[in-house]
């Protein structure tokens, strides 16, 4: 009889409807803020939203009851481990923590979480993150992954002067009625950016790559044909790979030092386009300059017709950094987007 019950209980559209509210937002005065990088006078700091894992754990049972649900720490640790702090070397280990949520009759997943073991808190925060990082690949506290970097102004102690307002889509009610980040396009993947305004009416289908070279096809099924199209294959891909690392470069000028680096770091994890392996991956990078390089010229456009006092106000309230200093593309999308509809619903079709 209880398996009945559980079965008709976690029913599919039931299960749907649960995994569905375990996406939602936490309510605003559950969300804090940490601070990962600061400026060198310390004054401004970049900051990313969280939440307590107990806001987890209260979400879990609200939806799943106690019972329902079941979570399990595996810790390991590592030793003689040098690292600085402080400015001087010490000799350390690190916590690594694996946590395994499992919500009955819908599966289980697993997140990792680590510290250095001089951290007097080391194991709490390790579970901590171990925890909500398995968490999120259910779907609960994943909206903290949308949300762009910002950079804010620090008090005394190093914590943000005043919290900053969170976005609409981050707010629970916005989000049941189907509010999104702009950076989702409702099947998983990042938005591309800037795509209106696109130079010369190129189209989006080959990501603003010119079409490939028709190759002519090798006489009957001879080993020299066959040889042949391999070579040509071979010279066209090499040929390809130099003109993407090119078009790379050539966008440090357009996008700035700063900006530029930032997304070959980001997307391609290297500082040189040459020393990215995979095209798809060079591909990418360039997609996201060229965006980055639309998105500029947009911010430039706009800034011009507006009142200085205006576009700081709303970099105020982003909680954004001075114009000359983003360097990441959600923020540069939020600013202009912003910027954009102060300046009028026409501005938009002026660039």
């Amino acid at each position: 009889m209880a398996n009945g019950e559980t079965a008709a209980s976690t029913s599919a559209p039931d299960v749907k409807k649960l995994l569905v509210e375990l996406e939602v937002p936490f309510p605003p005065d559950q969300v804090r803020w940490r601070v990962t990088n600061t400026t060198n006078d310390k004054k401004r700091g970049q900051i990313v939203p969280y939440a307590d894992p107990r806001s987890y754990t209260d979400r879990l049972n609200a939806l799943f009851t106690p019972q329902g649900w079941t979570r399990e720490y595996k810790v390991e640790t590592m030793g003689n481990i040098t690292r600085m702090k402080k400015g001087e070397s010490i000799l350390s280990g690190k916590v690594l923590v694996t946590c395994t949520v499992t919500i009955l009759g819908i599966g289980s997943h697993s997140g990792t979480g680590e510290e250095w073991a001089d951290d007097e808190n080391c194991m709490t925060s390790a579970d901590a993150q171990a925890f909500k990082r398995a968490c999120s690949c259910l779907g609960l506290g994943r909206y903290f992954y949308d949300f762009p970097a910002m950079w804010v102004d620090l008090d005394q102690n190093r914590e943000p002067a005043r919290a900053p307002i969170l976005s609409a889509w981050a707010l629970p009610e916005n989000w049941r009625k189907g509010m999104r980040p702009s950076g989702r396009n409702g099947n998983g993947k990042a938005d591309a950016g800037f795509q209106a305004g696109r130079p010369n009416g190129a189209s989006n289908g080959n990501n603003g790559q010119a079409p490939a070279r028709p190759t002519s096809p090798a006489n009957g099924n001879s080993s020299n044909g066959q040889s042949q199209t391999e070579k040509a294959n071979g010279s066209s891909a090499a040929a390809h790979a130099d003109d993407l690392d090119e078009r790379i470069l050539c966008m440090e000028k357009a996008v700035g030092t700063t900006f530029y680096r930032s997304i070959l770091r980001e997307y391609g994890r290297v500082n040189q386009p040459k020393l990215i392996r995979d095209a798809s991956i060079k591909r990418k990078v360039l997609q996201v300059l060229e965006s980055v390089a639309r998105g500029i010229n947009r911010l430039e456009a706009v800034t011009k017709r507006l009142d200085p006092k205006t576009v700081t106000a709303l970099l105020a309230k982003l909680q954004a950094p001075p114009l000359g200093e983003i360097s990441d593309l959600k923020t540069l999308q939020h600013i202009v987007y912003g910027l954009e509809e102060l300046a009028g619903p026409n501005q938009h079709h002026a660039v």
